[in-house]
């Protein structure tokens, strides 16, 4: 037993002894190099994966975040030039942070497709996928963008359209008021002119008082040119001889004395008072505007 122990302890000392040997010799001092070199280049591709892997997810989750943008701009687009403007302002800004976004993601991919470190197939694939959508997306958000544009032109030519409306629905009411004016103004006057052409004059009187108000003069039907006309009208009683047919003389008997056609009038006797009646009243007052009416 005690000569095992012995034994054990001399190949220990040996296995010692060659490891020390072994690892002070200059071939094992390569491998471990290279051991380390592999060790730090394994640290380094797995930081530059991390790094590319990383990107590839920020631009995937991006690209998400875009499809969702494009969803609620497409909507918003939808609703047309009703859109108030702050909406509109608001849309514009998004289209711009989304076309902005586009690129910095396109940057990146462009970036990783240039990293000849990775030569993976199915990685390419994905970029060359990732890629295409980016640029569908990029061409949809330019459309909405053109969109956005020609309905603002649109809103703003309708606009012009609408004022110039307004203006000429302004025009035409004021043309209408100054027609309605101006008719308003000739119907005063036609009717003034209806009144001045239809005007008649009659008065009633016995010879005295014909006489009285100087209608009359002893010597003949109207008084002589030192009397004006204009007295000689104020004793008549103005009438538009369209509206008066008869005329009540409130006298038993009564003579048309002024310059009016037999056969246009005729004086009856209408329980016991004397009522000239006018049959045909164009030409009974063809000859003169001025009924004189004496009675008894």
């Amino acid at each position: 037993m005690k000569r095992l122990c012995t034994v054990a302890a001399a190949l220990a000392i040996v296995a010692m002894s060659l490891t020390s040997c072994v690892e002070n010799s200059s071939k094992y001092k390569a491998l471990q190099a290279q051991l380390d070199s592999l060790q730090g280049n394994y640290g380094t591709q797995k930081n530059q994966l991390d790094e590319v892997f990383g990107t590839l997810n920020e631009v995937e989750a991006g690209l998400k975040s875009i499809r969702e943008t494009e969803n609620i701009l497409t909507f918003q687009q939808q609703e047309g030039i009703t859109t108030p403007q702050n909406n509109k302002e608001q849309i514009q800004s998004d289209i711009a942070a989304v076309q902005s976004a586009i690129q910095e993601y396109k940057n990146k991919i462009k970036q990783l497709k240039n990293n000849n470190r990775i030569q993976s197939i199915e990685f390419k694939k994905r970029l060359n996928a990732i890629q295409k959508e980016l640029n569908e997306k990029s061409e949809m958000i330019d459309n909405l963008s053109k969109q956005l544009q020609n309905k603002d032109l649109q809103l703003a030519e309708k606009t012009k359209q609408v004022e110039s409306l307004d203006q000429a629905v302004s025009d035409l009411k004021n043309d209408i008021t100054k027609l309605n004016t101006e008719g308003g103004e000739m119907k005063e006057k036609i009717s003034s002119q209806d009144k001045q052409i239809y005007a008649a004059y009659y008065i009633v009187g016995t010879k005295d008082e014909l006489i009285n108000v100087g209608v009359l003069t002893r010597g003949g039907l109207f008084k002589s040119s030192k009397i004006s006309y204009q007295a000689e009208k104020n004793a008549f009683i103005k009438i538009d001889y369209r509206e008066i047919s008869t005329i009540n003389t409130n006298a038993q008997r009564a003579k048309v004395i002024s310059n009016h056609p037999k056969g246009t009038y005729s004086i009856d006797n209408i329980n016991g008072e004397a009522v000239l009646t006018i049959s045909n009243p164009s030409d009974f007052w063809e000859q003169t505007k001025y009924l004189v009416i004496q009675v008894q």
